[in-house]
């Protein structure tokens, strides 16, 4: 089904923008298939909530921005006071990957998906984003004969 991701309502004729499949909704996505909850949806944001699906991108963008900027100078903090201490200590610089990584996940809380266009489109049964199989062929093409070169 085609269902808009703010009302979880089906978008079939109406104007909507398909969500990019990036790795956050690949990664629910297999989530999903293992616990056997996977509706395997194709997602689209309607076109009455477009305006607050990029106020939510740009802030997400954002704090996902600024959490970098924070994780880095974590990090940077964390190794210059191992190198200040004079001693080498294998804890320590993991534990400054693990609070920058820490760092790093928390704006996935606000996470909103990217679009894949700008302008919304009419979304009909039969109109769909994902990619269509390509006919195969059942004719065997004759293999080339190499031409033998004399040095």
């Amino acid at each position: 089904m085609k269902i808009c991701i703010y009302t979880q309502k089906t978008v079939e004729g109406e104007r909507a923008i398909p969500i990019q499949e990036d790795r956050i909704i690949r990664g629910i996505r297999a989530i999903k298939k293992i616990f056997g909850v996977a509706q395997n949806n194709e997602l689209f944001v309607s076109e009455a909530y477009l305006q607050e699906h990029s106020k939510r991108r740009k802030s997400f963008e954002k704090s996902m921005l600024f959490a970098s900027v924070l994780a880095g100078l974590v990090f940077i903090a964390v190794l210059y006071s191992i190198v200040s201490s004079g001693r080498f200590e294998v804890l320590a610089i993991l534990s400054a990957f693990i609070i920058g990584g820490f760092i790093l996940c928390l704006p996935l809380f606000k996470y909103s998906p990217g679009l894949s266009g700008d302008t919304p489109k009419l979304i009909g049964a039969s109109s769909s984003p994902a990619k269509k199989p390509k006919a195969v062929s059942k004719e065997k093409k004759p293999a080339k004969k190499k031409k033998k070169v004399k040095k």
